[in-house]
């Protein structure tokens, strides 16, 4: 993976290329049945997918109430053997897996009385500041807002993908090595923005890693594990996995790239800031985990004030117009909608919440992001939308 393409979340806002051919409006009709909508949905799917050059779309509709949510997949999970996507087919949330990683932060300093607005240097053992201010601590809350003043750009220059497979490097070995200053890759002029912490909004891949570290420092246990006893077996999720080790052969969704026409599969990548965006599971299972963020059926691992804070607006406008704990802006047929997008080697994401926050939609795509692909993306997002509003 060219790290470079993680920072496509900054370049790439959703619904700014949304060519007419794949403009979502033929069925945004309001108050017709759910059932219309979904038989002329389903139909267009195969079509548009064929014309933005898409491997394989699964999607979900996610009420925050009890009521019966929708998902739906098509394509192909594996175009060379035929092996079509499913609902239950994992794939790679790429930067879609920072909610789980704020959400798993925001949970566990709950439940130990812990202060978001404390020194992350309480709860590690090494030494994270920005030496311009060197006075001035970086929170838990800043890692989670992207205001922490870490930057991912010495990270970009220093690190290549590990390539196929998991990173050999511990996650803690690699925050050690960027962020003090006697770290092996600790770049004075990239490590760190000129911003004093808290002041400037900055998307850090990096900042997220250390929220994940901090789970590990205050949990006792590693990242992941901690996720799947607190977060995903609560919800009886067993098959999201952020190492590509726990998962069985001929599972996941190969990542793809269209050239001259036809789908050249790509390597399933990994890198060493786990917690920025190595989830990997099924729409299904993203369904469940968004309803519990969203607080529905009393929430098996949210409490109701961990998701009101969660989504409550953590910094002033003057540094972001919007930014939770995790979630962030992103921009839907001209409507600015809270979620988080997700764009890696082989993966397009995109999760929102509708503007009354009754419904979160999901699109997940095992196709390299390019401004077909990412109109198509915006598109049927807006599609989703218009389902939940049919849905009621």
């Amino acid at each position: 993976m060219n790290l470079t393409r993680r920072s496509m979340f900054k370049m790439l806002p959703a619904g700014l290329l949304v060519p007419a051919v794949l403009s979502a409006c033929t069925i945004k009709r309001p108050n017709r049945p759910f059932d219309d909508w979904r038989r002329d949905f389903e139909v267009g799917v195969p079509a548009r997918m064929k014309e933005a050059g898409v491997a394989g779309v699964a999607v979900a509709i996610v009420p925050n109430d009890a009521t019966a949510r929708y998902s739906a997949a098509f394509g192909f999970a594996d175009v060379h053997q035929g092996r079509r996507l499913t609902v239950r087919t994992p794939m790679h949330l790429a930067s879609v897996s920072k909610l789980f990683t704020a959400a798993a932060l925001v949970q566990l300093f709950e439940e130990r009385g812990h202060d978001l607005d404390s020194n992350v240097n309480e709860f590690i053992d090494f030494s994270v500041r920005n030496p311009r201010y060197p006075r001035d601590p970086i929170t838990p809350r800043q890692l989670l807002t992207h205001t922490s003043s870490i930057s991912d750009d010495g990270y970009e220059e220093q690190y290549e993908t590990t390539g196929a497979g998991d990173p050999t490097q511990s996650l803690s070995s690699f925050l050690r090595e960027y962020l003090p200053e006697d770290g092996v890759t600790y770049s004075p002029t990239g490590t760190f923005l000129r911003a004093k912490p808290g002041t400037q909004w900055s998307y850090s891949n990096v900042a997220i890693a250390l929220a994940g570290h901090l789970v590990e420092r205050v949990s006792e246990q590693p990242f992941a594990s901690y996720i799947h006893h607190h977060m995903l077996k609560p919800l009886g999720i067993h098959n999201a996995h952020w190492y590509l080790k726990d998962f069985a052969p001929d599972v996941l969704a190969k990542p793809y790239a269209l050239d001259k026409g036809k789908f050249v599969e790509l390597p399933q990548e990994g890198y060493r800031d786990v917690p920025a965006g190595m989830l990997r599971c099924s729409v299904d299972d993203l369904a469940t985990s968004l309803r519990a963020m969203q607080g529905a059926d009393g929430s098996a691992i949210l409490s109701p004030r961990t998701v009101t804070a969660m989504l409550r607006r953590q910094v002033e406008q003057s540094i972001a117009h919007y930014q939770g704990l995790g979630w962030t802006e992103e921009t839907i047929d001209g409507t600015a909608l809270i979620g988080h997008s997700g764009v890696d080697t082989g993966a397009t994401n995109m999760v929102v919440l509708t503007q009354d926050q009754h419904h979160a939609v999901a699109v997940l795509m095992n196709t390299d992001a390019t401004p077909e692909v990412d109109a198509f993306r915006s598109a049927i997002t807006a599609d989703l939308i218009s389902g939940a509003k049919c849905a009621g």
